[in-house]
């Protein structure tokens, strides 16, 4: 009986425990701040928003810091109160939580006044339409005033390309300001895929030139919005008369998993790809018999979820073909294309492969046949010296005993000899 009351009261106690942390992570929310701009100039505006994520607000009080130094408060909204170095901001919902708000709660205008890196901060108290508090998670927003000379502007102006073809539109370099480009740059690849996170705004790009007099422009690498976004670089020549698009598809998302693109096996039946397949690697080449006129191809992608399209397989004519492998994230807008040249083999270079590959497999069947010859001589050597062992080895050890034996017999008769001498 004593027993069975603890553990009434263990089962009671466990379910208080669940409770209570069930209860405050359905009504844990995360404020945090965006920013119009990740970078801006002295005297320029920037507007800070506050938002709230994963929960609605139907009344709140917040108090919202920053650098008085740099920053000068420039918004004239209702309920605000300036005290030094933060904001101080109250809101509630006049239709007693009908206007609920999730999302952007308020925002905040500042002009710039003095270089360097800014940090916002916030805090306050957060209520759901029942009038009960909610716990908050709280996150800040750093802000550059003024352009430092970053990383990648360092590497530039020590790296130029020296190809002075004034006709040369031609990208020698392109690199980002985060991880996750794909694929491996190549100047010969116009198309690149990256994915990133809610709170990133900009992407700083740097684009070098095989000509360095030529010019480059790089649009939509900032302000980015959830979703699809797409980074241009525009490359002219030096003469204006060429000019090459290279393009990054960006995918802004807080689930990076739904955006998912890649595949886990690519691969052609009786073909084999070059470079070998590689996560990082969009653009292969292959090349099959005169006689194939459509290829099996095998796409598998990481995510399940995700969808594959094989279009230019059939019909292959001699020469190069282009097979395209399309492939739609779970979340049925994010994109990427896998590209393979396929080459197919005309009547005369069959012929020449066929042959070269009869020589090739002669070559190997005649190593091969020396490589028995070698092991069946080492083999024969082998037996020989074992039945010579056999056939001398238990004589050997008595033909010693008796040359020990002689030694002996000569000794004892000079040292007798010696004797009757003396």
């Amino acid at each position: 009986m004593k027993n069975k009351r603890i553990l009434i009261i263990l089962i009671f106690i466990m379910t208080c425990c669940w409770f209570l942390n069930h209860s405050y992570a359905s009504n844990t929310a995360t404020v945090y701040l965006s920013s119009s701009k990740d970078i801006v100039e002295k005297g320029e505006e920037i507007e800070i928003t506050v938002n709230i994520e994963s929960r609605k607000t139907a009344a709140f009080n917040l108090s919202l810091y920053f650098d008085s130094s740099k920053l000068e408060y420039v918004s004239e909204l209702e309920n605000t109160n300036i005290r030094d170095n933060h904001i101080i901001f109250v809101w509630y919902d006049r239709q007693g939580g009908k206007s609920a708000k999730e999302g952007e709660l308020a925002k905040f205008k500042f002009k710039t006044k003095e270089d360097g890196f800014v940090t916002f901060t916030i805090q306050g108290e957060f209520y759901n339409e029942k009038a009960q508090l909610i716990q908050t998670d709280f996150k800040e927003k750093q802000v550059q005033i003024g352009k430092e000379e970053s990383v990648l502007q360092k590497q530039a102006e020590g790296e130029q390309g020296n190809n002075l073809q004034s006709s040369n539109a031609t990208l020698q370099a392109l690199r980002l300001g985060t991880e996750g480009l794909t694929p491996n740059f190549d100047k010969d690849i116009h198309e690149y895929y990256l994915t990133l996170s809610n709170d990133i705004q900009d992407v700083e790009v740097l684009a070098i030139t095989e000509n360095p007099k030529a010019t480059v422009e790089i649009k939509g690498n900032t302000d980015l919005k959830e979703g699809l976004n797409d980074i241009t670089i525009h490359v002219i020549s030096e003469d204006k008369v060429q000019n090459n698009n290279y393009i990054i598809h960006v995918t802004k998302t807080a689930n990076p998993e739904l955006a998912n693109t890649n595949l886990e096996i690519l691969a052609i039946e009786n073909a084999l790809l070059e470079p070998p397949f590689d996560i990082s690697e969009t653009n292969y080449k292959a090349e099959v018999s005169q006689e194939i006129e459509s290829i099996h191809l095998l796409a598998v992608p990481e995510n399940e979820g995700a969808s594959v399209e094989v279009t230019g397989k059939e019909n292959l004519k001699e020469g190069n073909n282009l097979v395209t492998v399309l492939v739609t994230a779970p979340n049925g807008f994010t994109k990427k294309k896998y590209q393979v040249n396929v080459y197919r083999r005309n009547l005369q270079e069959e012929k020449i492969y066929q042959e070269e590959q009869a020589e090739n497999k002669d070559k190997l069947e005649e190593a091969y046949q020396i490589q028995e010859l070698s092991s069946d001589l080492d083999g024969v050597q082998e037996q020989a010296t074992t039945e010579q062992t056999k056939k001398y080895g238990n004589f050997l050890p008595w033909m010693g005993l008796f040359i020990l034996a002689g030694f002996a017999i000569i000794g004892f008769f000079k040292k007798r000899k010696h004797k009757k001498s003396r």
